[in-house]
């Protein structure tokens, strides 16, 4: 037997008044990964056909969704992101990828806290994972 998980960009919700800062902000991640080949986001939705094509016998797959809905966990949420938008590595390979632009990142950090701030805010990703057995 053996297992694999993976996150799953296309899933995400964000809730709250204003959510285009965070969606250009997992635009802009999405695009880095692929840039730096850090990892595939989409990779959860592939996980049950990579291993039916490697020949496993029985391929089972599954999702859970990770969740940030309480004030404490979405501002923990929104500090982490702005602090990757101040993150000087960030800082260096999105302008250098064309992605976007320092100001645009420093936008979307005072954007996260203030998503943070909103008693509405809701975030969640979807988790897939897969068992297989020869």
């Amino acid at each position: 037997m053996v297992g694999a998980a993976s996150v799953e960009y296309g899933g995400i919700i964000i809730g709250g008044e204003k959510t285009a800062g965070p969606r250009r902000f997992y635009d802009i991640r999405q695009r880095l990964w692929r840039a730096e080949r850090i990892a595939e986001p989409n990779m959860g939705r592939h996980l049950r056909g990579l291993f039916e094509e490697a020949g496993f016998a029985r391929v089972e797959a599954f999702a859970t969704y990770i969740s940030y809905g309480t004030p404490d966990l979405v501002m923990a949420l929104a500090r982490d992101r702005a602090a990757e938008c101040r993150d000087p590595e960030m800082r260096i390979a999105v302008p250098r990828h064309g992605i976007a632009s320092l100001e645009e990142l420093n936008e979307l950090a005072a954007t996260w806290e203030e998503w943070g701030a909103d008693s509405g805010a809701f975030f969640a990703f979807p988790w897939c994972r897969v068992l297989a057995w020869r």
